[in-house]
């Protein structure tokens, strides 16, 4: 079955201790209780993940908008092209709209 030893040594007993200190030191487990009893830290970094979670989904979702809308006045501007009578029209003045506020927004 394997080498089972009864009475381990002191030696082995020190060896366990610091392996077990470097597996605990190296996990981080001290530095993540501090940041939990101090409530300061805790509410502090809680308020700047929020805030750069707010701030990464503001920048994403303008990027995603962006490019949306990019798409959208392509394609709006080829059925336009296409000439049909009675949505050409309609889309038109949508795709001016659109331009109109792309030109007031820069």
């Amino acid at each position: 079955m394997g080498d089972i030893r009864k009475n381990p040594s002191e030696d082995d007993k020190k060896q366990v201790t610091e392996r077990l200190a470097e597996v605990i030191e190296r996990s981080r487990v001290m530095a993540n209780l501090e940041i939990l009893l101090d409530r300061r830290k805790l509410i502090w970094n809680n308020f700047l993940a929020g805030l750069a979670k707010g701030v990464g989904f503001g920048v994403g979702l303008t990027v995603l908008a962006a490019v949306v809308i990019y798409f959208l006045v392509i394609v709006l501007k080829s059925i336009v092209a296409l000439n049909i009578p009675v949505i050409g029209n309609y889309i038109a003045d949508l795709v001016q709209l659109v331009q109109d506020q792309i030109q007031n927004q820069r």
